[in-house]
């Protein structure tokens, strides 16, 4: 069947060309007219027909030139050939989707790479930190959680409190000694910063009472002591104003000074000095030497650190499988170099610091101010030093110090060499191990000659409640011939409650030598039982241990602690000598007010020869009375 627009062969049951799209009719169709046979029409009615039925729409295709049917109907296959259906075209809508996806994803992609070159730190800043937060600041240790102990301490500078300590004798391995089982001593004192006033005991007892005691009290200017058990007399010195005064002016201690050629009146300036440094540091809580201090100064204006931290080689290595934690954790490795100029000029450099602080050297002035000044109110002279003055003394002392620092400087850059460590940091940024080596040249000989050392070193942080809570270390040193090592091991565990620790080390020399020293601790704050335990051994044997077992059966965190010691035994020789004592310790808050010591006063300084003769013989009977009651024979 031919279309009859544009006469290319269709199959008999195509409703529309597949050329031009023009409608096909049936052979089968009947006329609407029930006219004569469509068969019997002719080719002129017939075309005449089919243009009188195609719609209007189509009129303009009629128009087509005739050459251009020609050519399709040349270009058509056979009457017989099987026309392909038209491919669909694509969804347009799906493929804009598409695109869009594609350009957020490779977007995404961009942004990726550069945050992940952003955020990859360079490996010498990796190293850098892993070491410095070895000791992170803020780190809260188990023993700071359990007792407070950075609060004690400043309790300790600043609260009124009170404390004591009291240790007595169960037994003895020799039996002389142990005769005196249930003797000791007792140490007490009080601190009232808010009145300025303190108060100090010192008793001996013996078979479980007390058999002496040493009184202090400071106050108002007024110090005070007394021995109750030999002298009814409390003994009072005024270091208040006029001291010089007072003194020059004594009877006894006036003339006595002058005799042996001490300035009475430097003396008394001395001691007022050192009486208002002593209430200086009570108030501020500053120390002549605030080595806190000088270490922020140290970070902030030396330039050391920084420099040798430039100076540091770092290029990544293999990665490395360590415990950290209690588990096996894969560490990225880094090969470090640190040369010997770099470590040389950081000696050089921190030395000069310290040689050149202004304020450690004005702390060193004072201290020799003092000590000149307290020798030359002896009468006397600092030995070696002549007649120097202070200034003097801190010139030479500081020229001294720089030589050896010289000579250290000269003989650490003939004996050491570049130092090759590989670092590990596990994916928190933690240090995990190092592992190093270098070589010591001694004797100013060559590295193949007899002065070499072999040094090799290495160190595992395996963490838990903190980094260094558990840690393997060792060191050796080895030559042709020798050989030494150190061997550290640390152990610890910590669960809220039960804190265990334990270390030891190990040191082994030529000529089978082995020395070793174990410690070794736990407490459970359940029931505030403790056990401590430290031993030095060598060669086999036991050289010393202490041990002591009891339990904390108070505790404010910070504030105040009482510590029963059941057993605390010393043991020497393979416990050739053994000694148990027992007692107890205790630090609160000061309870009730301090007071002056009672009894008769004494004046130390108007006191007279005869009040002094008279004090001498009634300490002589009090001693007579003390050796009675031990058993002793005075005669």
């Amino acid at each position: 069947m031919k279309c009859t627009k544009c006469g290319a062969e269709q199959e008999a049951d195509v409703k529309f060309c597949t050329q031009c799209g023009a409608p096909m009719e049936q052979d089968n169709q009947t006329p609407e007219d029930n006219g004569p046979d469509p068969a019997k029409e002719e080719p002129a009615a017939e075309a005449e027909a089919v243009k009188a039925e195609e719609p209007a729409a189509e009129a303009v295709k009629e128009e087509e030139p005739a050459a251009e049917a020609e050519t399709v109907k040349e270009e058509e296959p056979a009457p017989t050939a099987v026309t392909v259906p038209a491919e669909p075209q694509p969804n347009k809508k799906f493929i804009k989707v598409l695109s869009a996806v594609v350009a957020i994803a490779a977007v995404i992609a961009v942004v990726a790479l550069a945050y992940v070159k952003m955020a990859t730190k360079d490996p010498k800043q990796v190293v850098i930190e892993a070491f410095e937060n070895v000791f992170p600041e803020g780190q809260v240790y188990p023993s700071e959680e359990l007792f407070g102990l950075k609060d004690f301490a400043e309790t300790v500078k600043t609260a009124d409190s009170q404390g004591g300590l009291t240790l007595k004798m169960d037994s003895c391995s020799d039996e002389t000694v142990n005769a005196y089982a249930g003797s000791g001593l007792r140490f007490q004192a009080k601190d009232d910063k808010t009145n300025g006033r303190s108060f100090f005991n010192m008793g001996v007892i013996y078979s479980g009472m007390d058999l002496a005691n040493l009184n202090a009290y400071y106050g108002d200017d007024t110090l005070m002591l007394a021995i109750p058990e030999l002298s009814g007399k409390v003994f009072t010195v005024d270091l208040g104003d006029g001291l010089a005064d007072r003194i020059k002016n004594s009877p006894t201690v006036g003339p006595l000074l002058e005799q042996n050629g001490v300035d009475v009146e430097g003396m008394a300036a001395y001691f007022t000095e050192l009486m208002d440094e002593a209430e200086k540091v009570q108030t501020e809580g500053k120390q002549p030497f605030d080595m806190e201090a000088l270490i922020n100064r140290y970070k902030e204006g030396c330039k050391a650190q920084e420099n040798f931290k430039a100076a540091l080689t770092v290029e990544k290595a293999d990665k490395g499988t360590y415990t950290m934690d209690g588990a096996q954790v894969s560490c990225k490795g880094y090969n470090v170099t640190v040369s010997k100029d770099s470590m040389i000029e950081f000696i050089r450099q921190s030395s000069d610091f310290f040689l050149q602080d202004e304020t450690l050297k004005a702390d060193f002035m004072r201290q020799l101010e003092t000590t000149v000044k307290m020798s030359e109110l002896m009468g006397g002279t600092m030995s070696g030093t002549g007649n120097m003055s202070a200034e003097e003394m801190q010139q030479q002392s500081y020229e001294e110090a720089k030589n050896m620092v010289d000579q250290m400087i000269e003989y650490l850059d003939k004996a050491l060499t570049d130092v090759n460590m590989t670092v590990y940091v596990d994916k928190k940024g933690r240090l995990a191990a190092v592992e190093g080596s270098t070589n010591l040249r001694l004797d100013d000989t060559d590295v193949s000659e007899e002065g070499y050392r072999a040094v090799t070193f290495s160190c595992q942080l395996q963490g838990g409640a903190y980094l260094t809570q558990n840690a393997l270390a060792s060191i050796t040193l080895e030559d042709a011939t020798d050989t030494v090592s150190i061997d550290m091991v640390k152990q610890g565990t910590y669960d809220k409650s039960v804190l265990t620790s334990d270390l030891s080390l190990d040191l082994s020399v030529p000529g089978d030598g082995a020395y070793n020293f174990t410690y070794t601790s736990t407490y459970d704050s359940k029931d505030g039982s403790y056990h401590l335990s430290g031993e030095v051994g060598g060669n086999g044997s036991q050289l010393v241990k202490i041990s002591a077992t009891g339990a904390v059966d108070q505790l404010e965190k910070g504030k105040s602690v009482h510590v029963n010691i059941d057993s605390l035994e010393t043991s020497i020789m393979d416990d050739s000598v053994n000694v148990v004592l027992s007692g107890e310790y205790y630090y609160q808050p000061l309870e009730g007010e301090i007071s002056p010591l009672e009894g008769e006063t004494m004046n130390v300084l108007s006191a007279t020869e005869e009040e002094w003769t008279n004090v001498g013989m009634e300490m002589l009977f009090g001693v007579m009375g003390l050796c009675s009651q031990l058993g002793i024979s005075m005669y």
